[in-house]
């Protein structure tokens, strides 16, 4: 990996869905300022714990999905998104459904973590 870069490459997350259709049937447009600001949100909690010195987003999942739920809230009342009718909620839950989405969201979140980890190691 390129050690000048801030964060890992989409590719080494491509895997991992940023929707939130698959976890809540919520479904937002535009989908690509969707996945650009859900990326965003998770490098700020990856940020957020690893200011605080934690390897790991410590959120239970109530919380984690509580916090995912309010900012996508907050982008539909600031007018970034569009919330559309839900999905089938039989649709996401098939695929991964809340508590898979959030692990994968956990893993993407301890990836950044480990990955300034490090980079903060290579720099010392």
């Amino acid at each position: 990996m390129d050690t000048e870069r801030q964060s890992p490459s989409p590719m080494e997350f491509g895997s991992m869905p940023l929707d939130p259709i698959y976890a809540w049937s919520l479904v937002l447009e535009p989908v690509e300022t969707l996945l650009e600001r859900t990326a965003g949100f998770i490098e700020q909690l990856a940020r957020e714990a690893y200011e605080r010195g934690d390897e790991t987003l410590p959120d239970s999942d109530a919380e984690l999905e509580r916090r995912f739920l309010a900012f996508y809230d907050q982008l539909v009342a600031d007018g970034v998104l569009t919330r559309l009718p839900d999905a089938d909620p039989a649709h996401g839950r098939k695929i991964l459904g809340p508590r898979r989405w959030l692990r994968a969201q956990r893993i993407r979140v301890n990836r950044l973590i480990a990955h300034w980890r490090e980079q903060e190691q290579q720099e010392h």
